[in-house]
């Protein structure tokens, strides 16, 4: 049975709006203070929708960069409490823990049932949504997989598809790049403006098109052309390639102290202006 104690919980919660809202407005089911981390905790900012995320682990930061800078996603969100349609109860998960004869999970320090929730919830531009799960291959334990399996089908019961995804699945080095270039994607956060960062992307892209020189090199003598900030050239340059307008092979480690091997150059989309005939 569910106590007074949780359902009085699931309500507070849910009226301040935790696991509810779209794209900016979303709030996950937790804070930091509220869980035991299993890792370091995360807030980095989203590009895609502009709000703070709460990770609860590195790998579920790496994960989120991979979202953040995928073009398949246009919103993701975290921490998503596996709750009954209504909104007030946990009722469906503990049938679906006793139709599978396992134990529904419980929080360790009350030893009450708790609300479970989806690591991340995933909303394609084709419509279509997954879940998905983040777990360390080493943890995933036979308790883990009665656990996970409560989550797949709450989820197939609602027409979603389930996925596990592992450390092994996670591309460590294309995730350290787009680490590298996330936090520089809005440019009013180091007072650079557009028609700078236009006129920086203009010089230095000759050189850095040459493969010879070192990606430093360039961005120091770019700042000391145009009496910039020491920096900002190289604040541009990874700003560049998180707004995906310098294209370069993500499976290679950037390093800015070697030359940066750009593969294309995005052009700028130009408006279409249609003539009417009067």
């Amino acid at each position: 049975m569910v106590s007074s104690t949780i359902q009085d919980q699931i309500k507070r919660w849910v009226k301040q709006g935790k696991g509810q809202g779209e794209g900016e407005n979303y709030i996950p089911w937790f804070t930091a203070k509220q869980v035991s981390s299993r890792g370091n905790t995360h807030r980095p900012k989203g590009i895609k929708n502009g709000r703070e995320h709460l990770l609860l682990s590195d790998w579920e930061y790496f994960y989120f960069l991979l979202l953040d800078w995928s073009s398949l996603i246009y919103d993701f969100k975290e921490q998503y409490p596996l709750l009954d349609k209504q909104l007030d109860d946990i009722e469906e998960t503990i049938e679906i823990a006793k139709e599978l004869n396992v134990k529904h999970p419980i929080n360790p320090k009350t030893n009450e049932l708790k609300v479970m929730t989806t690591d991340f919830l995933l909303y394609f531009h084709d419509g279509s949504i997954l879940a998905v799960s983040i777990k360390p291959f080493k943890l995933i334990t036979a308790r883990e997989i009665e656990k996970m399996e409560i989550e797949r089908i709450y989820w197939e019961r609602r027409g979603v598809k389930w996925e596990l995804v592992t450390d092994k699945d996670i591309p460590v080095p294309y995730v350290k790049n787009i680490e590298y270039v996330h936090s520089v994607y809005d440019l009013s956060k180091y007072q650079i403006s557009e028609a700078i960062a236009s006129k920086v992307k203009k010089l230095m892209e000759p050189n850095i098109l040459k493969r010879t020189h070192i990606l430093t090199d360039i961005t120091n003598e770019t700042d000391d052309k145009l009496g910039l900030l020491p920096g900002n050239s190289l604040t541009i340059a990874r700003h560049l390639i998180i707004t995906k307008k310098w294209i370069v092979d993500m499976e290679q480690p950037i390093d800015p102290n070697k030359p940066l091997l750009i593969l294309d150059i995005a052009q700028p989309r130009r408006e279409v202006v249609r003539k009417h005939a009067n």
